[in-house]
């Protein structure tokens, strides 16, 4: 099987899409900076953007300048531009001084023209001693970000929809068979209509800041699936995410992202015979191509997912089935979900900079011999309504009727924070049961209604030692205590945790999921000897408050 260079898809695409004349401007952190104009001396902005879950920004800004006596003043502003507009009238300014409260002494429009070029016309009040003025200011810095500042993005709008898809409304509808290759450009939303599948064979290439949404149509299940053989490489950056969505902000309103490979899962027989997909059995899995590539995700957000398929039967927002190590998953989030958020069956796929939030089951799942790699992820557990009593960090089994069956679920992770959720009724922050083994280091739980770490079953205790370990860890609080599960009593677990190598308990200080200063996690830290782990010296996700990671690409976390 043949892949060609996924690129050449561009050409086909944009021989069907004409680009418009206008270009989208994208209000976001790369505007961050001090700006100013050359032409001109004696004052120049600050400003800093805090893009909004909604698509939005707010827009802050602090400005130096004189007055009319000469004596030099700061003022500030904030303006609320939402999502696709880059004007805003009318922002209240504040003049500060030392000693004194803020006083409102005019408005000011704020125009974000382009990426390079920032208006601002100030109408003053003429108590303020400030003469009115336009000041069209250029960034004294190179932004990062897309052409010269390539957070600010100016691609041009596609004017027609890409090969491949239907125009419906100002939007492309993607097909339900992806059978070669289907490339989606910046410049237009791609909708999801029942089951768009990639074939195998077939290759789904997007673009740096598109919106794959769920349609608003929900008759039937809206989501994405990639055969095994077939790839996706959605390849966004950290200013210019790819956001999978649904048609609202409501948990459960599309189906999510759900990707096979060939490699091994443990209820595999044959080519015959192979493992299904539970949820849609047209999708197969299974194998021995342990370096199997089912493309990449890198920078990717899944939102709002779970939608039932079947009666008492929702998809997770990511299932990896099956998938080989040659595929790519780094700096990947799933929020807002009704199942699941990550969930792997078998396979040995790896990963890295991993988040689930505000999720409505288990962050993460591992099921049916999964043994890859993984290292910096961050369970948050936060806000939905559908977290209940089965609700996990982590939640990890073999298989079940069969707990020892090979290749047996066993997991290397490094560096995870598991944080759970104080307004619901939910579970543990590990639950390790029907023969699951995993080698875990570094690991931070904390906050959960049940226990912090459970092993179910004797089946699971029976693999403690080669298949079972936990070393540099820390186990933090939870609403039931530290350690649990039947496998054995609370004690027994607690003094086989502590005779682990570095391993410790107690108050692991953290602000919402970063450690404070003088935490315990900060350090303690060793990293898994194998070479896809990066060497750390402290526990958890974070090497502290300014390592946050899942600043700029992420939604809905606490900041």
């Amino acid at each position: 099987m043949s892949f060609p260079f996924r690129k050449t898809t561009l050409a086909l695409a944009l021989a069907g899409a004409s680009l418009a004349a206008t270009a989208q401007v994208s209000i976001n952190d790369g505007l961050d900076g001090n700006w100013y104009n050359p032409a001109t001396t004696g004052s120049g902005v600050s400003i800093d953007v805090l893009p909004q879950a909604d698509g939005g920004a707010l827009l802050y800004g602090v400005m130096f300048d004189y007055d009319s006596a000469g004596k030099p003043v700061w003022y500030t502003f904030l303006g609320d531009l939402a999502k696709g507009e880059n004007v805003v009238e009318g922002v209240t300014v504040n003049l500060f001084e030392k000693g004194s409260e803020a006083v409102s002494i005019g408005t000011v429009a704020i125009d974000v023209s382009s990426c390079d070029s920032l208006g601002l016309t100030f109408d003053f009040d003429e108590a303020s001693g400030l003469a009115d003025a336009a000041h069209d200011v250029s960034p004294g810095q190179t932004n990062i970000g897309f052409a010269g500042n390539p957070l600010c993005n100016e691609a041009p709008v596609l004017a027609a929809c890409p090969t491949g898809t239907t125009a419906e409304g100002a939007d492309c509808l993607l097909p339900n068979s992806i059978a070669d290759e289907l490339y989606l450009p910046a410049g237009k939303k791609y909708l999801v209509k029942g089951a768009v599948i990639v074939e195998e064979g077939a290759t789904l290439t997007i673009d740096p800041g598109v919106t794959v949404q769920g349609h608003e149509d929900t008759t039937q299940a809206n989501f994405v699936g990639v055969k095994a053989g077939g790839r996706i490489y959605a390849e966004g950056t950290a200013t210019r995410p790819i956001v999978f969505t649904g048609p609202t902000p409501e948990v459960g309103s599309w189906g999510g992202l759900h990707i096979a490979g060939h490699s091994t899962c443990n209820d595999y027989v044959s080519e015959a015979e192979p493992c299904k997909f539970e949820a849609y059995p047209e999708m197969t899995f299974g194998g021995d191509k342990l370096d199997d590539n089912s493309g990449v995700l890198r920078y990717v957000r899944i939102e709002w997912a779970g939608i039932p398929i079947r009666d008492n039967e929702e998809l997770n927002s990511l299932t990896l089935l099956g998938v080989g190590a040659g595929t790519t998953i780094e700096y990947v989030q799933v929020d807002g979900g009704k199942d699941d958020g990550f969930e792997w069956f078998g396979g040995n796929v790896n990963g890295r900079h991993l988040v689930c939030s505000n999720m409505g089951d288990d962050c993460f799942d591992m099921d049916d011999g999964y043994h890859g790699k993984l290292q910096f992820l961050l369970a948050w557990q936060g806000d939905n309504y559908d977290i209940g009593g089965d609700s996990n960090g982590i939640e990890s089994d073999n298989s079940n009727p069969s707990p020892d069956i090979p290749p047996r679920t066993r997991p290397e992770i490094s560096n995870i924070t598991l944080v759970g959720s104080s307004q619901y009724d939910n579970l543990h922050g590990l639950r390790i049961r029907r023969g699951s083994g995993g080698i875990y280091s570094n690991l931070v739980v904390t906050g959960f209604t049940g226990v912090s770490l459970a092993l179910d079953g004797p089946e699971t205790w029976a693999v403690r030692g080669d298949d079972l370990v936990f070393t540099h860890s820390f186990v933090g609080n939870s609403g039931q205590g530290l350690f649990g599960g039947n496998s054995a009593s609370a004690d027994e677990v607690a003094a086989w945790f502590n005779g682990q190598e570095g391993n410790q308990t107690g108050d692991a200080r953290l602000d919402g999921y970063l450690p404070q200063a003088g935490s315990p996690v900060l350090s303690g830290g060793k990293a898994l000897s194998d070479p896809f782990f990066r060497p750390v010296t402290y526990r958890g996700a974070f090497a502290g408050a300014h390592d946050d990671w899942t600043r700029g690409w992420t939604v809905n976390l606490p900041r």
